[in-house]
């Protein structure tokens, strides 16, 4: 029997798993004397896992088809509009503000690690309601990462091209040839190492003099990128906590430092995704530098080397949020505006939102391969006598100059075509050209803080009418299913047509 139950579909897994999540914000309102929230977690939670446990038990003797047609897109599509409508129940009975549709995009929000939140006082809302946020962000950049490995690597898609370029030998005995199995499969590896980071950033943030409750939080929205917090930004939380973040930031940039797809060819240094990223933090921290220096001489604080250092560090930090899509704003980025007396220049955090969002990510791995390369070099002649040119030196060089050039071109194409149409549908529920864009960019990347730093004056979600909202949760789903699986799904019914 319990071999069985391990066959029920990822959905109801995931369903019990949420009713089973909601059972720790009922034990935080517990604590804060909160009895009535309590019960509406509790309850719900419930709820699940008799739903969940119920169609599990009916649905272990039956024989369920290996594979489903269309690749991984329809599962990964009904679990990221159906569990969040699940996730959304306790959210909109805990608070009465919150009709159940806007209930259903902060889950959207959270669960596809994007961070827009509809909530308009933070401040006012109990933290179980905030941990229950964090959490299903947490639950959602795990179900990623899982899905990503699980799903998008035997394809050679999403990055994983870039490690094994062969096609992967998976398992046909069974139920084990699904989706579902694989997926079930690497997230326990995954979870073991995603929980431990989480437990040590949260451990080094205590330490540093951040509030328990406040660094778990924080934790949670730095390991899955979600960017979820209890407030309407990071605060002053102290330059070691800031360093702190940075640092496991930083584990969001490459492929090669999640369990099993660390082995490549070359060492760290040469890493072609993490080359990318120190170039465009460096270039990005000396533009916003120069610009504020030279607003800072024309008022006499141009020699302000505390000023200049805190600036430059407050655009290296919030440049990497955005490459991650974190979207985490830290003080010294706002309070550079009091040394040079210039707006921070937001566009610019729209291009890194663009840049590591974009394309679903894959885009950033292969174009970050292309451009390491190397130079084209001549690898055999034609009949002519010509030079034909490939990629760099060797084998693996001239896979990246040809290959991954292409597939980078053409997952940009698909994202801009992607855009191009979520704008449209926003134009046409009433919204602005630029505010369309911005609200646009930072549903597809994943990226919600985006829209209030991006333009000239800050915008907010809770805003929105109801077809925006609709159409920008549909784009967050988009964005966080990899642009690419869909394609992939397209192409591969075409070469069997």
């Amino acid at each position: 029997m319990p071999e069985r139950l391990t066959r029920v579909p990822p959905l109801v897994a995931l369903i019990a798993i949420a009713g089973a999540l909601m059972m720790v914000p009922a034990g935080k309102a517990v604590v804060d004397g909160n009895a009535s929230l309590a019960r509406i977690f509790f309850y719900w939670g419930l709820l699940c896992l008799l739903l969940a446990g119920f169609v599990a038990i009916a649905m272990a003797g039956q024989t369920r088809r290996s594979s489903v047609p269309g690749g991984p897109f329809p599962l990964l599509a009904a679990i990221y509009i159906l569990l969040p409508a699940v996730m959304a129940l306790p959210l909109a009975d805990a608070l009465p503000q919150l009709r159940y549709v806007d209930a259903w995009f902060e889950m959207i929000s959270s669960f596809t690690t994007t961070g827009a939140s509809m909530l308009d006082l933070p401040r006012r809302v109990p933290n179980a309601v905030h941990l229950w946020r964090g959490m299903a962000g947490w639950l959602g950049g795990l179900f990623i990462l899982s899905a990503a490995t699980a799903l998008l690597a035997p394809l050679r898609l999403g990055g994983y091209e870039m490690i094994r370029r062969n096609p992967m030998t998976i398992p046909r005995s069974g139920a084990a040839a699904g989706s579902g199995m694989r997926l079930r499969a690497h997230t326990m590896i995954l979870l073991p190492a995603f929980a431990g980071l989480t437990l040590a950033l949260w451990m080094l943030l205590t330490m540093m003099g951040v509030p328990g409750f406040d660094a778990l939080m924080q934790a949670m929205a730095t390991l899955s990128t979600s960017g979820v917090l209890p407030r309407e930004t990071l605060g002053n939380i102290g330059l070691g906590a800031e360093v702190a973040i940075f640092a496991f930031l930083c584990l969001a940039l490459s492929r090669r430092f999640l369990p099993g797809h660390g082995a490549r060819t070359r060492p760290l240094h040469r890493d072609p995704e993490i080359l990318t990223a120190v170039v465009l933090i460096s270039l990005m921290t000396l533009f916003v530098v120069a610009r504020h220096w030279a607003g800072a001489f024309e008022t006499r604080e141009g020699e302000n080397l505390p000023a200049m250092g805190r600036a430059a560090w407050g655009a290296a930090f919030t440049s990497l949020s955005f490459l991650t899509t974190t979207g985490f704003v830290n003080q010294d980025w706002i309070a550079s505006r009091v040394w040079s007396g210039l707006t921070p220049p937001g566009l610019i955090l729209m291009s890194m939102a663009l840049l590591g969002g974009g394309g679903d990510n894959s885009g950033w791995d292969q174009a970050a391969a292309a451009l390491f390369a190397g130079p084209p070099q001549p690898v055999r002649a034609d009949a002519d006598d010509l030079p034909v040119y490939g990629g760099g030196g060797n084998e693996y060089d001239r896979f990246l100059a040809t290959t991954a050039a292409r597939s980078a071109w053409l997952f940009s194409m698909v994202f801009a075509l992607t855009s191009v149409v979520v704008v449209a549908l926003l134009l046409f529920s009433g919204m602005s050209l630029e505010t369309a864009m911005i609200f646009g960019v930072a549903a597809l990347t994943n990226t919600g803080q985006l829209v209030q730093v991006a333009g000239d004056l800050p915008l907010y979600w809770v805003l929105l009418s109801d077809p925006a909202r609709v159409v920008l949760a549909l784009a967050m789903i988009l964005g966080r299913l990899e642009i690419l699986v869909l394609l992939a799904a397209i192409l591969d019914r075409s070469r069997r047509n």
